[in-house]
């Protein structure tokens, strides 16, 4: 009689790799405004290695779920925290449904979870990270951080904090850039062109600022002449004038101590009597994460101030004495002031 073989143990089941941790450091990675492009590609890849891969991903973003609960009990008036209930949403999967093969939905999850990772690069909530159109610049500029660049013998340029730029030739020669986010300084000797939101920034020769944030185009003209050209007219600006296009009126051009305008060039930013809610949207370019305000009754608030763009912490504590109110800390550098 044969003798009875001892039953083999089953196979050991590979280890998981650390997915949460490694989700977790993507989050980071995005959150601390370093990612390239070659970085949002990598996590396209990695999130589309298997729906857990996806999954753990989304729910180490759940910090975005959570500040649309609190979105949520504000109310719907505040396009800030509609912007929240908004991101909120993208980052959800939906659950399986029980007719589909196991096959089906992992290929169906794989690609809803690249959708939606693909969702949070083209349009980041919270502008949290950069956009992918920012990642693909030829110049940018993390969060705080600022760049200089030589752009040609006759041209510098000076990027401001979470700002990126596309050069723009013609036959080989630099012509112009496009400003794709951000704030960004020109000096220039000879003809030169930015190109930004539906308008036109134009001169022959002249010393310049121009801003782009939340669709809204800012143009100051510090030295010489501008010339700019929004839906089919052209308006030519002097030194100490500013014009304002992109929202809802139409273009409003206004004066301005253009020394003041600077500010920022030297590493500091300057509130003189600035809405609480202007200064808030100020103080989120400046450093990693965002600053949440739940309290309607005081984004008109005046506020005045004088702060190193690398010590905006000491702003936001400023403001929380100044009007009493209660700080609470999310992940990924958020701070809700309540």
């Amino acid at each position: 009689m044969e003798e009875a073989s001892a039953p083999q143990a089953a196979p050991r089941r590979p280890v998981e790799p650390d997915l949460e941790g490694q989700a977790r450091e993507w989050v980071r990675l995005l959150a601390s405004g370093q990612a390239r492009r070659e970085d949002a590609r990598r996590l396209e890849r990695w999130c589309a290695i298997s729906p857990e891969h996806a999954q753990a991903f989304q729910r180490e973003a759940g910090l975005w779920r959570q500040l649309g609960t609190a979105a949520d009990q504000a109310g719907a008036s505040d396009p800030e925290l509609a912007a929240i209930r908004r991101a909120a949403a993208q980052v959800r999967l939906a659950p399986p449904r029980a007719r589909l093969s196991r096959r089906a939905f992992i290929g169906g999850a794989v690609a809803a979870s690249a959708a939606a990772v693909g969702v949070m690069l083209v349009h980041p909530p919270l502008a949290l990270w950069p956009s992918l159109a920012s990642l693909q610049a030829d110049y940018r500029t993390d969060i705080g951080q600022q760049l200089q660049v030589a752009l040609a013998p006759d041209v510098d340029l000076q990027l401001n904090t979470r700002s990126s730029v596309a050069v723009r030739t013609r036959q080989g020669a630099t012509v112009g850039i496009d400003l794709i986010d951000g704030e960004v300084a020109v000096n220039t000797t000879r003809p030169f062109a930015v190109s930004v939101g539906n308008g036109l920034i134009d001169t022959a020769y002249s010393r310049f600022e121009v801003r782009r944030l939340n669709g809204e185009v800012c143009v100051t003209c510090m030295e010489g002449q501008v010339g700019v050209s929004v839906a089919g007219r052209r308006q030519v600006r002097a030194a100490n004038e500013q014009l304002t296009y992109g929202g809802a009126g139409a273009p409003v051009l206004s004066r301005v101590d253009a020394q003041a305008q600077s500010d920022w060039q030297r590493g500091v930013i300057n509130f003189r009597q600035a809405a609480l809610a202007d200064v808030v949207s100020e103080i989120n370019r400046y450093r990693p994460g965002r600053l949440v305000l739940m309290a309607d009754a005081l984004l008109q608030k005046p506020v005045s101030g004088r702060f190193r763009i690398d010590e905006m912490d000491k702003a936001i504590g400023q403001i929380q004495r100044l009007f009493h109110l209660n700080a609470t800390s999310l992940p990924g550098g958020i701070v809700i002031l309540a």
